[in-house]
């Protein structure tokens, strides 16, 4: 009812300021109605992929660099007392080879993958395993020594390596139950787990110099073909075809796409629009970047139709058919290949024009707000700012709502010129419908044409006819090669950008509760324990650095214990001391001979000392009854009255 409530009171805020002209409440109401209107929904077939998906499933692929939560592929636990202390998942990414792993979410935190193995920052409790869909990628060792045995025969051998799929092992150990800092305080992460990844790697004909390229791409040699966010790259790698384990030359091991030959698809049609999409774009906070990318998941469930809208979409372009073959045309003013006047029409024939759209009619919009993959916001769904113009409100009598739903874009400033493109093409309303003579037989979907007309121009007809550009929506030829043609108004100024002046802030800021972080505890690699002395008094040393500009304090722990006491266990440690947090070098004394010692760093960061970072064991040597004059050399500095101390410290040594 709140929603309808403020949809209510933005109309009468609007209303009330047409009726007075006044600017500032019209733009107010288009406000108060934008925070309930303006946020488009993505399609159902992409939002769902941030959602681990379980059962069968359709084949899926990464285009540019997206986000997947993947499939579950199985299950299971190992280790502990019952077998429990330790679960594995196994995910499905992509069912084809992909570049890299950049990184991970985990219950929405961000890791950057450094590759596989324990990751740093979870107290050894979080393994990640990755491979990139290779025919011969290899199951990990951890996985075929614990999976479960049934009837004696393990359920994963290394014949199990799911050829020519995208996939990840992951393990994660369950926290004690008096954990003083636990990892896992929303409980198991099974399936809060997210993938960020560069995705397939595609051929590009702009790199082949078979095709009029240059460089090595072969379409028949997959292992020439590089990752690419180009959408035209991806497009034509598509629809020709992703095949298992590359096997480009088997039809039958089609996977997703459509499998079109070079003559379906020519490569030729490639270099214009791919060219466009790698232009540099200025950008308001400096630098530049290419005029249009793509990124996210495709579904092999998805009708063709689908993923060729999510293409365009994504670089604001168009989808033609031309001379047999589907294309898209990326948002960029085209070249006038017509230029036609009243004299060019089929006499006889009927022309049909429209300068007005009707009320219902999508094309016609005075306000745009698109969404996207926002990479900021945990790549998720994010509305870009919204482009409107108040005096077009006003001219309207209403906001008029375009909503595109960018489901494959990932840049905000790309979202945003898109978005003004579908604004000023919005205020474009003439449409036209004509015949050609067979001499223009040639003019075809998607081509721009220039037409001069006294009649069928821009009325009242004054003076010299006023040449209009259009954009030939559908075309068709009969028996006797006349083309029928129908055209939709387009201006150069529909891609024009400066970016000082175009670019919107985006001021909406999405904030999550913050996860507990242990990457400020010291890691395995910082820290070594060793022995040291001289004159046979054993010493522990450690060595390292904290390599974090916050710690202030680095503190050392020490025990002697045949096995490494709990990290957590307070009593199981002796305080040793704590030094500046720039130290590169500790020494405790005081120990043992012929002893098994385990050391302990940790740090103080702010108000908060972090987690013992456990290392050892280390051994100490024997003392001599050569050496066993000095004191110091038994313990540390002792005074005359700890003459007991220091021959209970003999004969423990065995020193008469």
């Amino acid at each position: 009812m709140a929603k309808v409530v403020t949809v209510i009171t933005g109309a009468v805020m609007i209303g009330v300021g047409i009726a007075t002209g006044n600017l500032a409440l019209i733009a107010q109401g288009v406000m108060t109605i934008g925070a309930v209107l303006l946020v488009p929904s993505m399609k159902a077939r992409t939002a769902n992929k941030n959602t681990m998906q379980i059962g069968e499933v359709a084949r899926e692929g990464v285009a540019g660099e997206g986000v997947t939560a993947g499939s579950l592929v199985d299950l299971f636990n190992y280790g502990g007392k019952y077998g429990t202390e330790w679960t594995v998942g196994i995910y499905a990414l992509a069912d084809h080879k992909c570049d890299s792993l950049t990184g991970f979410f985990v219950f929405e935190k961000y890791v950057p993958f450094t590759g596989n193995g324990f990751v740093a920052g979870y107290k050894d409790q979080l393994r990640v395993h990755w491979c990139p869909g290779a025919w011969d990628d290899e199951v990990p060792d951890w996985v075929l020594a614990n999976c479960p045995v049934v009837d004696g025969a393990p359920t994963w051998t290394a014949n199990d390596r799911g050829r020519g799929v995208c996939k990840v092992y992951v393990a994660w150990k369950a926290d004690k139950s008096d954990a003083k800092k636990p990892v896992w305080t929303s409980g198991s992460p099974q399936a809060s787990f997210r993938w960020l990844m560069k995705g397939l790697l595609c051929y590009s004909a702009r790199l082949d110099d078979t095709v009029g390229g240059s460089g090595p791409h072969r379409w028949d040699d997959p292992t020439t073909r590089e990752w690419s966010a180009n959408p035209i790259d991806f497009r034509h790698t598509w629809v020709r075809g992703i095949y298992a384990g590359d096997r480009v030359d088997d039809p039958a091991m089609l996977l997703l796409g459509r499998g079109l030959t070079d003559v379906e698809a020519p490569p030729a049609n490639v270099f214009a629009p791919a060219n466009v999409c790698d232009e540099p774009v200025a950008l308001k906070a400096g630098g530049t970047e290419p005029r249009y990318r793509i990124g996210g998941v495709f579904g092999g469930d998805d009708r063709y139709i689908d993923t060729e809208d999510d293409i365009a979409s994504a670089c604001g372009g168009w989808v033609v058919e031309r001379e047999g073959s589907i294309e898209v045309v990326p948002g960029t003013a085209q070249p006038v290949l017509w230029d036609i006047t009243d004299d060019d029409l089929v006499e006889g024939s009927t022309v049909s024009t429209s300068d007005f759209r009707s009320m219902t009619d999508e094309e016609w919009v005075n306000t745009v707000a698109a969404k996207y993959i926002e990479p900021t916001q945990a790549w998720k769904d994010h509305s870009a700012p919204v482009r409107r113009d108040t005096a077009d409100i006003l001219a309207d009598g209403e906001p008029k709502v375009g909503q595109p739903a960018l489901t494959l874009c990932t840049s905000g400033t790309q979202a945003q010129r898109v978005a003004e493109q579908k604004r000023r093409m919005g205020r474009l309303w003439r449409t036209r419908s004509l015949t050609l003579p067979p001499r223009l037989v040639g003019a075809e979907h998607g081509d721009w044409l220039r037409w001069t007309s006294r009649r069928f121009g821009v009325k009242p007809a004054t003076g010299e006819p006023v040449a209009l550009l259009y954009r030939i929506e559908t075309d068709g030829q009969d028996v006797s090669w006349q083309n029928q043609i129908s055209l939709r108004e387009v201006a150069v100024e529909v891609f024009d950008w400066t970016a000082a002046t175009d670019e919107l802030d985006d001021g909406s800021v999405a904030i999550a509760n913050p996860e507990p972080d242990f990457s400020d505890a010291p890691d395995g690699a910082d820290w070594s324990l060793s022995v040291g002395g001289a004159d046979g008094a054993p010493t522990l040393r450690f060595t390292g650095a904290a390599g974090i500009d916050a710690v202030t304090r680095i503190y050392f722990d020490y025990a002697a214990a045949s096995t490494a006491p709990d990290a957590e266990d307070d009593g199981a440690w002796i305080a040793a001391g704590s030094t500046s947090g720039s130290a590169t070098d500790y020494v405790v004394a005081g120990v043992d001979p012929n002893a098994d010692y385990w050391g302990a760093v940790s740090y103080q960061i702010d108000a908060e000392r972090s987690d013992r970072l456990v290392l050892g064991p280390v051994t100490t040597g024997t003392v001599t009854a050569g050496e066993a004059g000095n004191a110091t050399q038994l313990g540390g500095a002792y005074g005359a009255g700890d003459i007991t101390t220091i021959i209970a410290r003999l004969d423990s040594a065995g020193i008469p």
